[in-house]
């Protein structure tokens, strides 16, 4: 596909070379339409032009990726509809459990049920694996929960919510919380 690109080009530049560069003959003398006759000499132009690169580029990877893509995929959903066709309905014979993908009606659509997609009952169960686990770490967290209360009404273990003091300022909590009883005394009403 690449090379045809090319080819049409090169084909049709060669069209116009060839019309553009035929020399008039008038009396014996040759004049040229297409050359200029400065006998090497002076200056060389490039006539500027917009880059055409990217629509040759353009072309050539459509053209690619129709070859590759399209073509094999229209081949293949031309060859699933015209000589495999839809499913027919038909009874269940007895004893027979029949399988997931065989429940779809067009063949594209079974081939993937069966190989890419996963089975609903698979999906099912992963979805109710999700939620028992789910209830299990919600039990540990309440019990979690309820031996840090009890730690931390009885007083009786070092755990999340000790923090080590030092005996200076104890001291000096205890000593203030003394004198105001002292100075209020035991029977202070709010």
């Amino acid at each position: 596909m690449v090379s045809w690109s090319a080819l049409g080009r090169s084909f049709g530049i060669n069209l116009l070379k060839n019309h553009v560069k035929s020399p008039s003959i008038t009396q014996n003398v040759n004049f040229s339409m297409s050359k200029a006759l400065n006998g090497s000499h002076g200056h060389k132009t490039f006539a500027l032009q917009p880059s055409r690169m990217q629509w040759h580029k353009f072309k050539d990877m459509f053209h690619y990726y129709a070859m590759v893509g399209l073509i094999p995929a229209g081949l293949i959903i031309f060859y699933a509809n015209v000589f495999i066709g839809p499913a027919q309905l038909e009874p269940i014979p007895d004893g027979y459990n029949p399988k997931h993908w065989e429940y779809h009606r067009h063949p594209i659509t079974r081939f993937i049920a069966r190989y890419i997609h996963t089975n609903p009952q698979q999906e099912y169960e992963k979805f109710l694996h999700f939620i028992d686990e789910e209830a299990q770490r919600q039990k540990i967290r309440a019990l979690e929960n309820e031996v840090i209360k009890k730690m931390g009404e009885r007083h009786d273990y070092q755990a999340y919510y000790y923090r080590p003091m030092m005996n200076k300022y104890l001291r000096i909590n205890k000593k203030t919380g003394d004198e105001m009883y002292d100075r209020i005394g035991d029977d202070y009403k709010d």
